[in-house]
């Protein structure tokens, strides 16, 4: 699937491609139960305006979803439920209903479109999430590793990230988020070699590391996956997050169904059957974790004129 052939149906939401977004702002909300649909597509359509130089992208969770547009479902679509890895460590779930991924490259822009987001839905869904994103020049990671470098580049992005045609959402994406914390004191304290074969990549010139010098344990073993031969690709666009105290990742990704999701979680937490485990988890906490389905463009007009 290429951009030139999509159909005017398939177009994703804007900004799904729109790189870097060296700012960005996550929202997650749960919708009021006693708020009726007409009420809460009103706000959806107000909070989602354009604005200029900003992208305003709006996600649902399952629940949500089948409460707002019962007539149909993404056929991957579920509530994310808590993962607990034989290495001890968990990945927590804190499904919400909606999502809303705001970002441009100026972060004063990017402020404006979310005091817009807040104030139209102020009356109909209760803010969980309210967090701030950013990306510095060569796009890395608190830990000081380049971070995306295996991203899919071109079209291979639309294919990675986007439902194809013919299925139920086409045009739309799954999408996954989750908030890690950084314990930089402690991979601060590693060596710079030890830093690299934690992450699976050099520092400094964010090479990917080769044959014995690989560790299975890296974080780009567990992730770099294939099944049947065919790599399980998705689009990553996280940033750092955080202050002097709290720091870390809000790793968002995108996929065209779920398994190329949930199969690198697996491998991460130690339960793929092989014995190994990410270590980027010994210095990094989830502290979140949700599933959303981002409808296409025609999908989200078509729910929201509904009201």
């Amino acid at each position: 699937m290429s951009s030139s052939t999509h159909s005017q149906s398939l177009i994703p939401q804007p900004g799904l491609l729109a790189e870097p977004g060296r700012s960005a702002h996550y929202l997650e909300m749960n919708l009021h139960p006693d708020a009726d649909t007409a009420e809460i597509c009103t706000a959806l359509d107000r909070a989602r305006q354009s604005r200029p130089e900003v992208y305003i992208a709006v996600a649902f969770g399952a629940d949500a979803w089948q409460r707002l547009q019962p007539a149909w479902h993404p056929a991957d679509l579920q509530s994310f439920g808590e993962l607990r890895g034989n290495n001890g460590y968990t990945m927590p779930a804190t499904q919400r209903d909606v999502f809303f991924w705001i970002h441009g490259e100026d972060q004063g822009e990017v402020m404006n479109a979310v005091l817009q987001v807040h104030e139209a839905m102020r009356d109909v869904a209760a803010t969980l999430l309210d967090l701030n994103g950013f990306k510095n020049r060569e796009a890395r990671d608190l830990t000081g590793f380049v971070d995306g470098t295996a991203n899919p580049k071109g079209d291979k992005r639309l294919d990675a990230a986007v439902i194809p045609e013919g299925e139920t959402g086409a045009g739309g994406s799954y999408v996954f988020s989750q908030k890690w914390r950084h314990h930089l004191q402690a991979f601060n304290q590693l060596s710079v070699h030890e830093q690299e074969q934690v992450i699976g990549r050099t520092k400094q010139d964010n090479v990917e590391l080769e044959g014995d010098a690989m560790p299975p344990t890296s974080h780009v073993s567990r992730t770099d996956v294939k099944i049947d031969g065919v790599g399980q690709k998705i689009y990553r666009r996280s940033t750092p997050y955080g202050g002097a105290e709290e720091h870390g990742l809000y790793f968002l990704a995108f996929a065209c169904n779920l398994r190329r999701i949930s199969v690198q979680l697996e491998r991460m937490l130690g339960n793929s059957g092989d014995g190994y485990s990410d270590h980027l988890m010994k210095y990094s906490t989830a502290l979140t974790g949700a599933y959303w389905f981002m409808p296409s463009q025609s999908d989200l007009n078509a729910l929201l004129i509904r009201r």
